[in-house]
């Protein structure tokens, strides 16, 4: 027949113990040093370890199965409290952790080898571990206001009043004969109400931390969104006023690119007026200076048209709609026939261009600025060569205009996209250097990107990327 005796039962409680503490470990989180579970884990362990070694009395050396059995009962109260101290931001009593395990093993010493008393030792731990389990109590008036922390102050409380029941009483000691488990007598009641109630300590204090733990999740969850809102709202406000001010600056370089127009071509009209009445009365001086004049208000005038363009890039509500790139380019290359004609030019399209999300007009005028860049800018006596071809680069498609022409220097790769940038001088090749500032503007208005580098042939391959959908493709 099954029987069940004290150390056994002892035994078994304990080894709940231990691992109920070895589960609790890591309970805290991380970067977290004065967690409550880092006082309450190692507390469960060494409650399990002492009533281990307590059950082991008859087989193992006192020092082990009673004193240090006892005195490891006694460090598990005193991180029991420690524990409690932390939970409610009180500061720990460590001062009183140490004189009591100092009070505590030489009385054990005294009353388990030269007075053997059992009666007397468990007294003596009783009285020494009350004011701990009180004194817990009466802090949790400080903790949360949940059910589970009123629950550990009565666990605590009903813990407090039995040690004192037994220092009272003399000790009933855990270590009593098997029959008094059997016949259920005060021995049974001391094992049941002492191992029991450890366990439900651990209970307890393991859903404490799993709400403490909880609720400062929820505060750290919260205040990243309440920091979310105000950099959302700080982005909005920077967003709305970066689009006022773009559109104050375009509004301005439109205003003033038109109204610069007609003083300049009356500067220029008046200059030939002069230049045709003085006639042969012109030296050859004043005729070249009188050409440099002409010539220098008709660039200005090229540019402030060219800025007139580029403002123009982007206004107003564009509604974008599918786009044959296929017919953009053939549109772009009719517009450029006279040039490529008298130039014998050899232009290749890859057949088969896609179609992508945009507006018509602006991606007819960037495909027409780079073919004509690349019709432009030649080594002389050389015959232009353009290739246009595409690739799919998952989200995107990519657009590459390859000439034979001069090339771009590797360090002007990212310049020549500026407004007015230009990477040869003005006296070898005409232009105001804005057309691939457009050209830029219109792919990165179209949710893309253009860049250029070295050519198979010593020209330019241009890359320009559009998003096959505007909604997910970057």
């Amino acid at each position: 027949m099954f029987v069940l005796d004290v150390p056994t039962a002892i035994f078994a409680m304990g080894l709940l113990l231990i691992v109920l503490g070895l589960m609790f470990q890591g309970g805290w989180r991380p970067g977290e040093i004065y967690a409550p579970s880092r006082q309450w884990a190692p507390s469960a362990i060494l409650s399990g370890l002492g009533m281990v070694l307590i059950s082991l009395r008859g087989y193992w050396h006192p020092l082990l199965s009673i004193i240090l059995a006892n005195a490891l009962l006694l460090g598990s109260v005193c991180l029991l409290h420690r524990g409690v101290a932390v939970h409610v931001g009180r500061p720990p009593a460590d001062r009183w952790y140490g004189l009591s395990l100092a009070a505590l093993i030489p009385s054990f010493l005294w009353f388990t080898f030269h007075q053997p008393d059992v009666q007397i030792r468990i007294a003596i731990l009783s009285l020494i571990m009350a004011p701990f389990l009180g004194h817990c109590a009466l802090l949790l008036r400080h903790g949360p206001p949940s059910f589970t922390n009123r629950l550990f102050r009565w666990v605590l409380g009903f813990i407090t009043l039995w040690f004192a029941v037994r220092a009272a009483a003399g000790g009933l000691g855990v270590a009593v004969g098997e029959s008094y488990l059997r016949e259920g007598g005060l021995t049974a009641v001391n094992v049941f109400i002492s191992s029991i109630s450890a366990v439900v300590m651990v209970a307890v204090q393991y859903r404490l931390e799993a709400e403490r733990v909880g609720a400062a999740l929820a505060a750290e969850a919260e205040s990243l969104r309440r920091d979310r809102d105000r950099l959302e709202e700080t982005v909005a406000e920077r967003t709305a006023e970066l689009s006022r001010s773009n559109a104050e600056l375009e509004q301005f370089a439109y205003v003033a690119s038109h109204d610069l127009r007609q003083p300049l071509r009356m500067v220029s009209s008046y200059i030939s007026l002069v230049e045709r009445r003085l006639g042969g009365a012109l030296d050859g001086d004043l005729r070249d200076f009188i050409h440099f004049a002409v010539d220098g208000a008709r660039r200005m005038d090229a540019m402030i048209v060219g800025l007139l363009d580029y403002s123009r890039i982007g206004r107003g509500e564009r509604a974008f709609a599918p786009v044959d790139l296929a017919r953009a380019v053939q549109e772009a290359l009719s517009n450029l026939e006279p040039a490529i004609s008298s130039s014998g030019a050899v232009v290749e399209v890859q057949p088969g261009l896609p179609k992508v999300q945009g507006d018509a007009m602006e991606l007819l005028r960037l495909f027409q600025n780079l073919v004509g860049n690349a019709l432009k800018y030649v080594v002389p006596g050389s015959v232009p060569h353009v290739r246009i071809a595409c690739a799919d680069l998952g989200n995107f498609w990519q657009v590459t205009v390859e000439d034979n022409g001069i090339g771009v220097p590797s360090d002007s790769a990212e310049r020549i996209f500026g407004v007015f940038q230009r990477a040869v001088e003005r006296e070898a090749y005409d232009g105001c250097g804005i057309g691939l500032a457009i050209c830029r503007k219109i792919a990165e208005g179209h949710g893309g990107s253009i860049t250029v580098e070295a050519g198979a042939d010593g020209g330019s391959l241009f890359q320009v990327r559009l998003p096959k959908d505007l909604t997910g493709g970057g």
